[in-house]
């Protein structure tokens, strides 16, 4: 007898479902991440049939790119032959080219929900999802919303239970629901024995109600393990996320159907089929496999025989006019090259943009700090920024004082004009406002960090301020080894990370460097600067054989991708030497910036 274990099963839903973190860090994450484990074509056959995930091209599609000459024919025909031999090559060139197979493209997840609409005709995710996403986005705000939750401190459902008893409305309509969420016997097995009725088919129920809106739920998920992803943390479990779910379901059947509704159970004709038994692999399979191989083996070949045939010598350069290490990002690689080709005696370096330095940067009047470094790090230390003297700018139509009745009526009678002439202004003379996601607002130009670490108990939120000489010459060690930058220091060295300007977009931190989390690199590149600035760095550098000359300085640089613009920093502490060295490099980065700009338009 199949024994439905809660703890068991939520374990295995947060392993399926996709890790989809909140906005606040960007994370490039594999979905497929739970068959990783297995071979590549075991792997995409499963999480086909089982999530409908569409993993390769159709057959249709693969037989038009040989058609057009992308597949190679000679790739292709020798893939046969090493894969079936050649006494089966006739036979299987015939099925890849031109027999027929009937393709069967429903996926397991889901089948046991539907049958809500096939046998009371009430699509349930129409009625329960709004509603749904609605309440838990309302909870988990993190300041968009005009005021809070009325109840967060207690957990998500806890503070739904605390309104549900002091409010003179409910979130449900009929009564049951509400009796059985201020019940002691509120649990994912008795909701279900209500809804579904069999223990067999509970796993199956809840991972069909967890993928019709897999993004949510993963989302959940995440913040159920890590709290901290959140920027305004929010108590929130995937299992009170489902109980909710639950009993909105329960009280959507109560109010369309009243009494008149079973459990799933009692109206299944055929059971479906379990989601995670054995998965067939069939002809059609094998035949998109051999497709998937030949289509890649025809780009690596062609890129392996044009690495043969293209052997370019570059003479090693002696005078270094500068040094500058890009962020491997595709759009830093352009600027790299029209860097190159206007100066032939520069030399550029890819690495990843936070530069080996791993850390939280807390700006000047943050309440929060953010990661510079990539996701699945945890960093101990904490940048801080200070002594700026500048203004912040600010706008009276985006405080939260416009929220209100009395108060917002007045401004949009008074600012309100004023904005609307702004408006119209914008429109032929463009300029930033406070609205506006600039990479250059991320730090201050001139206000300073807390890069070294002045003692062991100089800590904040557990995080320890700067880094100590020892951690510094660690970090830039590593930095150097890894791109094979360890003699031959030009005069200068730029570091320059990148980042992107937008208005009105939530998903801004795709624009950014993924390197740090989805932030501008200008606070990496500044602090990379720093650390290998210091002549007591350098001392302990040339004991591990790295002998950076005195007159080498590092500086940091921001290249803002969406503008084509670059901002430098520290430009005060360069020698005279380098300073007027400095200037005419300016001049090759900007003319790579117009090269950029015009390749882009």
């Amino acid at each position: 007898m199949h024994k439905f274990n809660e703890h068991d099963v939520l374990h295995k839903l947060k392993h399926y479902l996709p890790a989809q973190a909140p906005l606040k860090d960007f994370i490039h994450h594999n979905t497929l991440h739970v068959f990783q484990n297995k071979k590549f074509f075991d792997a995409i056959n499963e999480a086909s049939e089982i999530f409908g995930y569409r993993t390769t091209l159709s057959l249709i599609d693969y037989r038009k790119l040989y058609s057009d000459h992308v597949i190679k024919k000679e790739v292709l025909e020798r893939l046969i032959i090493e894969k079936k031999g050649s006494s089966e090559f006739d036979k299987w060139k015939e099925k890849l080219l031109f027999t027929y197979y009937e393709y069967r493209g429903e996926a397991r997840i889901g089948n046991l929900k539907k049958e809500w609409k096939n046998k009371y005709k009430l699509d349930l995710d129409n009625i329960v999802h709004p509603n749904l996403f609605r309440i838990i986005c309302s909870y988990l705000d993190q300041g968009v919303a005009i005021s809070n939750f009325p109840v967060e401190h207690h957990g998500f459902l806890s503070s739904i239970r605390e309104l549900e008893r002091v409010s003179l409305v409910s979130f449900f309509k009929s009564k049951r629901a509400k009796k059985l969420l201020l019940s002691s016997d509120c649990n994912l097995s008795s909701l279900l024995f209500i809804l579904v009725g069999d223990e067999s088919l509970y796993e199956q129920y809840l991972f069909d109600q967890q993928f019709s809106h897999p993004g949510w739920s993963g989302m959940v998920s995440v913040i159920d393990n890590n709290p901290n992803s959140l920027i305004d943390s929010k108590n929130v479990s995937l299992n009170d996320f489902i109980v909710f779910e639950l009993l909105l379901e329960i009280d959507a059947l109560d109010t369309v159907l009243g009494s008149n509704w079973l459990p799933l159970v009692s109206k299944l004709n055929v059971r479906p089929k379990p989601l995670f038994t054995e998965i067939e692999y069939s002809e059609l399979n094998e035949v998109i496999t051999l497709w998937q191989q030949a289509f890649e083996w025809s780009y690596y070949d062609e890129v392996l025989s044009g690495l043969q045939i293209i052997q370019e010598t570059h003479a090693k350069i002696k005078s270094k006019n500068f040094q500058a290490l890009f962020c491997i990002d595709d759009r830093e690689c352009s600027i790299r090259r029209y860097v190159e080709k206007l100066d032939e005696s520069v030399e550029t370096y890819g690495t990843p943009g936070f530069f080996g330095v791993e850390f939280y940067f807390k700006p000047m009047g943050g309440k929060f700090h953010t990661k510079l470094c990539p996701a699945p790090i945890t960093p101990k230390y904490l940048i801080k920024e200070i002594n700026f003297k500048g203004v912040k700018r600010k706008d009276a139509h985006f405080s939260k004082h416009s929220h209100s009745l009395i108060t917002g009526w007045l401004i949009s009678q008074t600012l309100g004009f004023w904005a609307a002439l702004r408006l119209a202004i914008n429109i032929f003379k463009p300029s930033l406002s406070p609205t506006t996601s600039t990479s250059f607002k991320h730090m201050y130009k001139d206000a300073e960090l807390t890069i070294q670490n002045k003692g062991f108990d100089e800590m904040e939120d557990g995080l320890q301020i700067g880094f100590t000489i020892d951690e510094m010459a660690t970090r830039v060690e590593n930095l150097l080894r890894s791109i094979g930058l360890v003699d031959d220091f030009a005069p200068l060295v730029y570091l320059v990370g990148h980042g992107a300007s937008s208005v009105n977009n939530t998903h801004y931190a795709g624009y950014d460097c993924g390197a740090c989390s989805g932030r501008p690199g200008s606070v990496n590149a500044r602090v990379m600067s720093f650390m290998a600035n210091q002549i007591e760095v350098r001392k302990i550098l040339e004991k591990k054989g790295i002998e950076i000359p005195t007159q080498t300085q590092f500086i940091g640089a921001l290249h803002d991708t969406t503008r084509d613009e670059i901002e430098f920093y520290d430009e005060k502490y360069l020698s005279i030497e380098n300073k007027s060295n400095h200037l005419r490099n300016i001049e090759t980065f900007n003319s790579a910036l117009d090269l950029n700009a015009k390749e882009r338009s």
